[in-house]
């Protein structure tokens, strides 16, 4: 029989998909990381997403955001075919459940839908995601995140396509 920890495994989880997840934006910035670091965000990525799914009080948001950070990490690490899956995965999710999602997710969904296939250098479907991307920001009703999502957008990499 499995022995149960002195700890609360609710809050562990919790705790650790918010840790790991906020350790990724250091990494995901910085220009010179090294292979090291690279492998550290892809599975703090991995990881933070394990650990919200298994909290108790994780939300289909939870769920897409997650997806979100795993194709984005993996996108921004060149590895083509994992980042169009979880691309396609986040894609998925947050286009089956748009009541339970925020409008910016949305568009971050079509963001790293765009990069992935502008990895793949597939540019026409880059391009098309690109734009539905461009024409959902318009939908973003908090000033705040339509600025947020819009600076992300500007920045990469976005692989020759532009």
């Amino acid at each position: 029989m499995k022995k149960k920890p002195d700890f609360n495994t609710d809050i562990a989880h919790h705790w650790f998909g918010v840790e790991y997840n906020n350790a990724i934006f250091p990494l995901l910035e910085k220009a010179d990381r090294t292979d090291e670091e690279t492998e550290r965000m892809i599975q703090m990525a991995f990881a933070s997403t394990l650990h919200w799914n298994s909290y108790s009080g994780c939300t289909i948001a939870n769920r897409a955001r997650g997806e979100n950070m795993i194709a984005a990490v993996l996108t921004n690490s060149g590895r083509k075919e994992a980042a169009i899956f979880y691309a396609k995965r986040n894609h998925d999710i947050v286009f089956a459940n748009l009541d339970s999602v925020a409008d910016f997710d949305i568009s971050y969904a079509l963001m790293v839908m765009a990069r992935a296939y502008a990895l793949n250098e597939k540019f026409a479907e880059a391009e098309q995601y690109y734009q539905q991307c461009l024409d959902s920001i318009d939908e973003i009703k908090d000033p705040e995140d339509k600025k947020i999502v819009i600076n992300d957008l500007k920045n990469g990499p976005w692989y020759g396509m532009k």
